[in-house]
């Protein structure tokens, strides 16, 4: 080459160096490097021949001025080809890590050829020759090479691509950059938080998507002990349902998640597209639960212990409730007042949560029930085949018979009933005994309407008979 090539090849380079700078060219700024070096490659094949070395310096200057060009060359092409064709024209964005890969065994390839051509070097014989270093070399960067590796193959895996939401080791941001020796995430507090590549190969990490998927976001809630949960889950189900960031498919799911010492701790699915913004989810949710269970007199205690002596609040008399009941149902309506008195004193209430089963086909028969509150499914063979409401009576006949249940009665809403067991029936018998004939003949007369309303035919006995035989049941209660 001669000086006067050199020379422009190096006052270009400076030039355009400075010019880019100037003018704040990105393509300038990002060949940079490659100019610089360039640039004193030139200026020191121009010392080299000023002061004559000659000999093997002169050649190894020319050596370092193509190894400058051929580096300049590539790097511009490699920009073309990843920055220009594949993005802008294909819309196709290849990760750094493998760009970079590319780029260095394409560098290596050219110094080595230009290395043969200008010295006669051959560089398999000098990697020979270096292969005690090279062992010396990688035990000395073996966690380095180890944070290379798990960056292929995390880059080969595509899994944690820029632009999609992560959560690592507890922190949630977007993906940005996935390196050579690190992967930087955003987090949504805007920090740009960075994590060697050998620690998230080792991390468990949640891949939150970009948006395009519907992720959960728990958030837990306790409410005191006295709510039933039937009830704190409507509150709940609808406060969630009108959330802007939650979505309504899925719908958000309650769960009871566990009895803590002093609260019912509910957990609250909320299925949003943007999980990065679970704060948010998790602070609109908490804000209009607060006010929610409020309104609906639910408290949410404090997490301490104490000890209270609470009063019997009004409207909780369980007897008097049980009385009511009583005095509508159509078997017990019209008894004597002192009769129904005793048998609400003796029958139990109880409630039961929506879907909880009061009674199960197969199983024995030990009392008969009367709804004081809500709806029940009957269901036979895993199919419904009536219901029951405020006021009926159900499981009277097996009750009094004594043949395993015929069906499963399970409550559709929350439901009180009182439980008319062998017990509390035959207190009643025992101080009234004329009304067994009173009630045989109201059983008996409910069962012939069941049977007609059923139309089954040669099913249903005589009435007289039927009476009969529940009036000689109703008095083996008082023998009892």
């Amino acid at each position: 080459m001669s000086e006067t090539f050199i020379v422009l090849v190096g006052a270009v380079a400076l030039a355009t160096l400075a010019f880019g700078r100037a003018l704040r060219s990105q393509v300038v700024r990002r060949v940079a490097g490659s100019l610089a070096f360039l640039a004193v490659a030139a200026a020191a094949q121009w010392v080299v021949r000023l002061t004559g070395a000659g000999g093997k310096w002169e050649e190894w200057a020319d050596a370092v001025v193509l190894l400058a060009l051929g580096y300049l060359a590539m790097r511009l092409a490699l920009l073309l080809v990843f920055e220009w064709l594949l993005i802008r024209r294909f819309d196709l964005r290849v990760p750094r890590l493998a760009s970079d890969l590319i780029a260095l065994v394409l560098y290596l390839l050219l110094a080595a050829a230009i290395l043969r051509a200008a010295l006669g070097l051959e560089v398999g014989t000098l990697l020979n020759s270096a292969a005690l270093l090279t062992v010396v070399v990688g035990f000395a960067l073996q966690e380095t090479l180890g944070t290379l590796l798990s960056g292929l193959a995390l880059t080969w895996e595509q899994k944690l691509v820029a632009g999609s939401w992560i959560e690592l080791d507890g922190i949630v941001g977007e993906v940005q950059e996935l390196g050579w020796r690190s992967l930087v995430l955003r987090t949504t507090l805007g920090e740009r938080v960075m994590f060697s590549n050998s620690q998230v190969a080792r991390t468990r990490a949640r891949i939150l998507g970009e948006g395009d998927q519907a992720v959960a976001v728990p958030v837990r809630i306790g409410v005191a002990y006295e709510a039933a949960p039937h009830a704190v889950k409507e509150v709940l189900g609808r406060v969630a349902a009108d959330l802007p960031l939650v979505l309504a498919h899925p719908a958000p799911k309650i769960l009871v998640h566990e009895f803590a010492e002093s609260a019912v701790v509910y957990e609250c699915r909320l299925w949003t597209k943007e999980p990065w913004r679970a704060a948010e989810v998790t602070d609109g949710f908490l804000t209009r639960a607060h006010a929610a269970l409020a309104r609906a007199g639910v408290e949410i205690p404090l997490p301490q212990r104490n000890v209270r002596m609470v009063e019997a609040k009004p409207g909780t008399d369980r007897v008097a409730m049980g009385l009511e009941a009583l005095e509508v149902c159509d078997l017990f309506a019209g008894l004597p007042e002192s009769a129904l008195k005793l048998l609400a004193g003796t029958a139990r209430w109880q409630e039961f949560a929506p879907g909880e089963a009061v009674v199960r086909e197969g199983d024995a028969s030990r009392a008969l029930f009367v709804i004081a509150r809500g709806e029940a499914v009957v269901e036979r063979g895993g199919k419904d085949i009536a219901r029951v409401c405020k006021g009926q009576v159900f499981g009277e006949m097996a009750f009094l018979s004594g043949e395993p249940r015929t069906a499963t009665v399970r409550a559709d809403s929350a439901l009180a009933v009182v439980e008319v067991d062998s017990q509390a029936l035959g207190a009643l018998l025992f101080h009234q005994s004329e009304l067994a004939v009173e009630l045989a003949d109201r059983m008996a007369a409910r069962q012939q309407e069941m049977a007609a309303h059923q139309a089954r035919a040669g099913e249903a006995l005589e009435r007289k008979s039927l009476t009969s035989f529940l009036l000689e049941r109703l008095q083996r209660l008082v023998v009892r």
